[in-house]
């Protein structure tokens, strides 16, 4: 009888995580560049020497392709200023220091500081065509006013009370900050076309696109975000992505008719060549494969207990440690981070920290099965039968996560049983 209300206390307490996240004291924004862009006028008249200057002066975006490292996985943008002398800067967001105080720290928090940084473009153009990225360059039809505006808050952004500010991946990045700069300097035209445009899916599904040529880690991540990634996005929400800013600035025209981009100048292009994946135009869905996955490594770890039960026992016991290792990750990430896209995430019903009682039964007790494995199993399979039946319980597109993690817990939950039966 202990054991029963035991069960069911452990199973009410998974119950009430998945809608409890103690959302962390605001974090202020050291630099909140759409206020300060606010203040700007983008239209002030020019006098005859600003005016000569600036009409010798361009504004253009600067696009290079994913490279290597996760962090560049999703390409990066800047601006680059080109004066009349032939100088050109670069001014770019995309800057953080891993020897800043408390980084790490900071890094598990969700508070990511990064730094706008002004340097000389040409070699950090060269810099990108050196690492095989694409590399595309198009300068912005903008009016002398918003121009000359432009630059000026630039050469502001760049000194040292301006120049941090607190990353988001989704909502605060140096794409995301150019496109409102570009925004402001259109006098709100570029916004007003891109929300009116449909967008191509949700946050989640934009990103998959860089990541799924890493099934393993795609699938980590995909699993620590919640439901908050999920809502379909219109065209300007999307542009926190370079390749997408990219695309819009080119197709975007002012009121009139006139373009705000003339001409598109590739330095590099390496699409094609095989040197790194590429990026599908259209969204992707491998759901399918995570599910042959789950069920192709559940049949190998019951061929495994059939003939070595001791090795399928320790094996299952690891599989269950690094599992309560990442619901422990989960839930530090939903209680006490700044990540707003891990809260509320409905993982965590069967993916917690309580996953550590089934390791420790299997490889410290050495017993076979885990009853958790069970109430993990018939919480899963609820949350489906509702997904397919009921659109609210739809929200959270989890689908890789379950496929992956339902067989296993099915089959150490009947496992379990087996071995009860053949006691009796």
């Amino acid at each position: 009888m202990k054991r029963t209300i035991l069960s069911l206390w452990l199973l009410l307490c998974m119950v009430m995580l998945s809608a409890y996240s103690i959302r962390p004291q605001q974090v202020e924004q050291p630099f909140d560049s759409t206020k300060e862009l606010s203040k700007v006028d983008f239209s002030k008249p020019l006098a005859a020497n600003q005016a000569d200057w600036v009409d010798r002066t361009s504004v253009s975006l600067l696009t290079v392709g994913p490279g290597d490292p996760l962090y560049a996985w999703f390409g990066h943008s800047a601006l680059i200023v080109k004066q009349p002398s032939g100088t050109q800067i670069m001014y770019d967001w995309g800057i953080f220091d891993y020897e800043q105080e408390h980084f790490y720290l900071n890094f598990a928090r969700g508070r990511m500081y990064y730094y706008v940084v002004a340097s000389e473009a040409t070699w950090r153009i060269q810099e990108a065509i050196d690492e095989e990225r694409d590399v595309r360059l198009v300068e912005l039809n903008l009016t002398d006013e918003a121009k000359f505006a432009l630059i000026t808050f630039l050469q502001k952004h760049i000194k040292t009370e301006y120049s941090t500010y607190l990353y988001h991946f989704y909502s605060d990045n140096c794409a995301t900050r150019i496109r409102d700069i570009i925004d402001f300097a259109t006098e709100g035209a570029f916004r007003a076309w891109a929300e009116n445009e449909p967008g191509q899916g949700s946050y989640r599904q934009l990103t998959a696109r860089n990541m799924i040529h890493s099934p393993a880690l795609f699938w980590v991540l995909d699993t620590l975000q919640s439901r908050i990634i999920d809502t379909r996005l219109d065209r300007y929400e999307e542009l926190f992505l370079p390749e997408k800013l990219h695309q819009a600035v080119v197709d975007f025209t002012y009121p009139d008719g006139t373009r705000l981009v003339d001409e598109v100048q590739v330095l590099q292009d390496r699409r094609d060549s095989g040197i790194r994946f590429t990026v599908s135009d259209d969204l992707v869905n491998y759901d399918w494969a995570y599910a042959l996955f789950g069920i192709a490594s559940t049949l190998l770890l019951l061929l495994l207990g059939s003939r070595l039960p001791v090795l399928r026992r320790i094996v299952s016991g690891l599989l269950f440690l690094a599992l309560g290792v990442l619901g422990s990750l989960l839930l530090f990430m939903m209680l006490f981070s700044d990540m707003d896209m891990t809260y509320f995430n409905e993982n965590i019903l069967f993916l917690n920290p309580l996953l550590f009682a089934s390791a420790y039964a299997l490889l410290i007790q050495k017993k076979q099965g885990s009853r958790l494995a069970a109430y993990c199993s018939a919480i899963m399979l609820v949350l489906l039968v509702l997904k397919f039946l009921v659109p609210a319980f739809a929200q959270q597109d989890n689908i890789r996560t379950i496929a992956v993690l339902l067989p296993l817990y099915l089959s150490g939950s009947s496992f379990q049983g087996r071995r009860k039966r053949k006691k009796r």
